[in-house]
């Protein structure tokens, strides 16, 4: 009977010995990376436009393990594996305005960082991004020359259209931005853009830098194959008093109306109760494959 009960005696120490060796069993520390922002680098502004960008979050990964995605700027732990690995980010951007939406931004290049690691340190990083070789820009508008649009009902007397200004205290970047002005006496604009441009099957954006007093409208237009003409209205984008950039999905529109002749539309209208508004716009670009 005393042997039996040394012997339990003795497997219930190995027990709490082992549970104890678990429980202080140390934890990996993770070295930390910091992203106050991310760089667009611009390859050819003739083609691809303005270096403008609203990317809001990055989707980041170790070893191409997925690590999360986070909101920039943002202070990310990174468990190791042995001295060094490799970190890999793509933006990600705030989708039709909505901030619980933040997909990659397929057109935009991973960018990669050689992490050394260090438990408990910080390494700094600033990621540079560009747009993919294989997106395209059917259409550009960043008013420094002219002005691609058009009345839509140019025959009505109270509409007024999207002209350029140069007005420094009004323009957002370079020579020139896009304006409508809004009053009593033209409280309406309808506007399209003169030149049509096609978009691949799959995703297609339009990228627009704006600051606004009054809401306005952002819509696509084609002609069917079968010569109906029909346009929609897809995006409302609320008013704001700096400055800011909005990614619009182009792609259920291209599904729904399949085409080879899409034009943009933008349309504002002056609030009940209001007296003036403007709209200005800058940098607006159609991205697609």
């Amino acid at each position: 009977m005393r042997s039996k009960n040394l012997l339990l005696i003795t497997l219930v120490l190995m027990l709490c010995v082992s549970a104890c060796n678990m429980v202080n069993k140390s934890e990996p520390v993770p070295t930390y990376v910091k992203i106050d922002s991310v760089i667009l680098d611009i390859e050819n502004p003739s083609t691809q436009g303005s270096a403008a960008h609203n990317i809001t979050s990055v989707w980041m990964y170790y070893n191409n393990n997925p690590v999360g995605i986070f909101d920039i700027p943002c202070y990310v732990p990174v468990i190791t594996e042995g001295d060094k690995g490799t970190i890999s980010v793509i933006p990600g951007i705030t989708l039709n305005g909505l901030v619980d939406l933040q997909p990659q931004y397929s057109f935009y290049t991973f960018d990669t960082l050689a992490l050394i690691t260090n438990p408990g340190g910080t390494v700094n990083y600033t990621p540079v991004t560009r747009y993919t070789k294989a997106a395209k820009f059917p259409y550009l508008e960043d008013f420094e020359v002219g002005n691609s649009f058009l009345p839509f009902t140019p025959e009505l007397t109270d509409d007024t259209s999207i002209h350029r200004i140069s007005d420094k205290s009004l323009v957002y970047e370079g020579g020139g931005s896009g304006y409508i002005s809004l009053s009593t006496d033209f409280p309406f604009s309808e506007n399209i853009s003169n030149n049509g441009f096609s978009i691949a099957v799959g995703e297609a954006y339009v990228e627009i830098n704006y600051k606004s007093s009054v809401p306005f409208e952002v819509g696509l237009y084609n002609t069917l194959s079968s010569g109906v003409d029909i346009y929609e209205y897809i995006m409302g984008v609320k008013s704001t008093d700096t400055w800011k950039k909005i990614y619009i999905d182009l792609a259920t529109y291209r599904g729904n109306y399949p085409g080879t002749n899409y034009k943009l539309m933008i349309k504002a209208s002056l609030p009940d109760g209001e007296s003036s508004g403007f709209v200005l716009l800058d940098n607006i670009k159609v991205v697609t494959y």
